[in-house]
């Protein structure tokens, strides 16, 4: 019982002492919260523009180069192939044309500076995984419609980014492919233009006679060329071709009808079919290439577009309102702890003053206490006179 009077005592001070500065505290928190909700009035505001793309995996597999190019099947690798072509996209190249758009800072301008400049500008833009194959791109800034035109170029770039990747993939491709053939056919033409003629002579001597005519060509060419020239690396594909002949003759002491009848059109069926299947090939590219160009903007889905931000995210009047709450209730705290602890009241001032004159403080006598006791006596003589 004693535990829960002295409990009711401090909770009787406590609201006390909050109607004793009452006042106060609603003038303390009046000017806090004013002074926090005038803070996002002044300070510098931040909006953002976003947008989110969907990469289809049919973007990652295709059948016509699947046998040379392997595809993506699994979703982390699809997504970590996602970060590395955004982040390839939004290059230095292109925040510097952004920067000198906008006008954000200066090309000429050191290359400290300059590198500075361009990671502030860099810092701005936030690109992160949603999920799968989907992926967000941000950008902040002080004007909303700049950040929604930023955020518009920073799609149409990242978009291209995709398209031309995969473009020049399949075109690299091709180009492969129209080498390799080239290479074969022109190996063929020699074959069948030069040497088969050598040959035909079943001579060892006209076949050395040719081989000497190649080492005067190399000779006068190589003084041109270096040995990766096309020129010089089909004339060393013949000098060879021409010494293993020389040589089959040599451990052989004659060619007969018959062995040039087995060999040769047996290259020719297996040349011409090799040659089929390049162009078979070649031909399947092609139209591979062609139909990318067409469908590829279909195999990047755009599931947000950038938009026109109406409200800042920074600075945000919820959370100012929230730290002003807090430190109005800070401040309260303190001016009642320094009014209430620190300075000393009446009755201290009362002792300290009665320790100075050496005297001895009994406390205060209230007011309604003398008047009740003088009523007392008053009418205690009253009934005496009566």
């Amino acid at each position: 019982m004693r535990t829960e009077a002295n409990e009711k005592i401090l909770v009787k001070d406590l609201l006390l002492i909050l109607k004793k500065y009452f006042v106060s505290i609603v003038l303390i928190f009046i000017f806090v919260l004013g002074f926090s909700f005038s803070l996002t009035q002044f300070l510098t505001k931040k909006y953002k523009s976003e947008f989110e793309i969907n990469v289809y995996s049919k973007y990652f597999k295709n059948p016509l180069i699947s046998e040379i190019i392997p595809g993506v099947y699994n979703i982390p690798e699809m997504r970590f192939t996602i970060d590395s072509m955004v982040k390839e996209a939004i290059n230095d190249d292109f925040i510097d044309e952004v920067a000198k758009e906008y006008n954000f800072y200066s090309l000429d301008t050191d290359e400290l500076t300059l590198a500075k400049n361009r990671q502030l500008l860099r810092d701005r833009f936030s690109a992160f995984s949603t999920g799968g194959q989907s992926y967000k791109i941000t950008f902040t800034d002080s004007d909303p419609y700049v950040a929604k035109k930023i955020a518009e170029k920073t799609l149409a770039k990242v978009k291209s980014q995709f398209v031309d990747s995969r473009i020049a993939t399949i075109e690299m491709v091709k180009q492969m492919m129209l080498s390799r053939l080239q290479a074969f056919s022109a190996s063929q033409n020699i074959s069948t233009k030069g040497s088969e003629k050598a040959l035909a002579s079943k001579s060892p001597d006209v076949l050395r006679a040719e081989l000497v005519k190649i080492d005067a060509n190399m000779s006068a060419l190589s003084k041109q060329y270096n040995s990766s020239h096309p020129k010089l690396r089909e004339l060393s594909r013949r000098k060879k071709t021409i010494e293993l002949w020389l040589e089959e003759f040599s451990q052989s002491s004659f060619a007969s009808e018959e062995l040039v009848a087995l060999t040769m059109p047996s290259e020719k069926v297996i040349s011409e079919q090799i040659t089929s299947k390049f162009y078979t090939k070649y031909h399947d590219f092609t139209m591979a290439l062609d139909i990318e160009k067409r469908s590829l903007e279909s195999y990047i889905g755009v599931t947000q577009r950038p938009y026109l931000p109406t409200s800042p995210i920074w600075p945000k009047k919820r959370l100012f309102a929230a730290v002003g709450f807090l430190l109005a209730l800070v401040f309260s705290f303190i001016y009642v702890f320094i009014k209430e602890v620190l300075i000393p009241g009446r009755g201290e001032l009362l002792l300290s003053e009665a320790r100075e004159l050496n005297t001895l403080y009994l406390g205060e006598i209230s007011v309604k206490m003398m008047n009740s006791s003088q009523d007392k006596d008053e009418s205690h003589m009253g009934e005496k006179i009566t």
